[in-house]
């Protein structure tokens, strides 16, 4: 059973919390902590556990939901497994598990050796999610720009100036996406597919990080493979991603707005972490004045 507990009255700061955040867990999962080691620490930390040949992944609990949502792709990705989808796996342990301001949950350990994934390879996989059944487990409606709103509400590497701004931008993008008519069958998405949620399982590719998972426009999960010229993604590799969905929707009439919506979800951590991380935060200035200004100069991806 998912444990439950409230939201923390302050967020956890997730590189000061998570060493500590994850112990415990590990413990009351019987999985052996020694020797963990740091792999990424951005919007989330994930921990390599050589003993238990797991991967522990770290979120600060931001809102009510956020364990749900938590629980929720756990269940969604051992369904997907046992059907025989390109999915990560969780460990068979009750999780997540609550420590410290952070929900925690672990993983089968996929060691990345071979040439990396790339947009071709995520095309293949949406293809073939987005003519899935829909599963037996409940989903939640994919809703733009809820996590961009609570991190520009809680921020405090903006002042008030930026954070109207940010609101009005919020709210214009929403209004505008309510008025959209859409061309693809409304079905299960990942809800942050990009090329770094792919992964190697010896010769095959998987798709990680599930959080976002929940029923909506299957144009969402097109459109950050699109949108990742701000990143610096060749016209080529572009080009294999549409070729593989086969779908190509830059022409219909709502792209631009997915496109933008996506630009400012981008935000999200940099708002929730530039204060204690230098290169967060001027990233986070590069982007804002980027987008104020309305120009397309390239950002840099964390």
């Amino acid at each position: 059973m998912m444990q439950r507990h409230p939201v923390a009255s302050t967020r956890a700061e997730l590189p000061a919390v998570a060493d500590i955040a994850l112990l415990d867990p590990a413990e009351r999962c019987g999985l052996d902590p020694r020797g963990a080691r740091l792999l990424r620490l951005f919007a989330t930390a994930v921990y390599h556990l050589p003993a238990a040949d797991a991967v522990a992944r770290i979120a600060s609990i931001t809102s009510t939901d956020s364990v749900t949502r938590l629980a929720t792709s756990v269940r969604v990705t051992r369904w997907l497994a046992d059907i025989g989808f390109p999915a990560v796996r969780p460990l068979p342990v009750d999780q997540p598990i609550t420590s410290h301001g952070c929900a925690v949950t672990f993983w089968r350990y996929l060691p990345q050796t071979g040439p990396p994934p790339g947009p071709g390879d995520l095309g293949r996989l949406l293809r073939t999610l987005h003519q899935l059944q829909a599963p037996a487990v409940p989903l939640p409606a994919y809703q733009p720009l809820v996590s961009v709103r609570t991190a520009i509400e809680a921020s405090q590497a903006i002042g008030e100036d930026d954070r109207s701004w940010l609101r009005a931008r919020c709210a214009q993008l929403v209004a505008a996406y309510g008025q959209l008519s859409f061309g693809l069958p409304a079905g299960m998405i990942h809800g942050d597919a990009y090329r770094g949620n792919l992964l190697r399982d010896g010769n095959r590719v998987v798709l990680a990080d599930w959080d976002a998972v929940s029923t909506g426009p299957r144009e969402v999960d097109l459109i950050p493979t699109l949108q990742a010229r701000r990143f610096g993604l060749p016209e080529t590799e572009q080009d294999a991603f549409i070729t593989a969905y086969g779908q190509d929707i830059r022409s219909w009439h709502g792209y631009p707005v997915l496109r933008d919506t996506r630009e400012l979800s981008t935000l999200s951590a940099l708002l929730r972490d530039g204060h204690v991380n230098a290169a967060a935060r001027d990233e986070l200035q590069i982007r804002l004045k980027s987008l104020r200004a309305g120009d397309n100069r390239q950002w840099t991806a964390f």
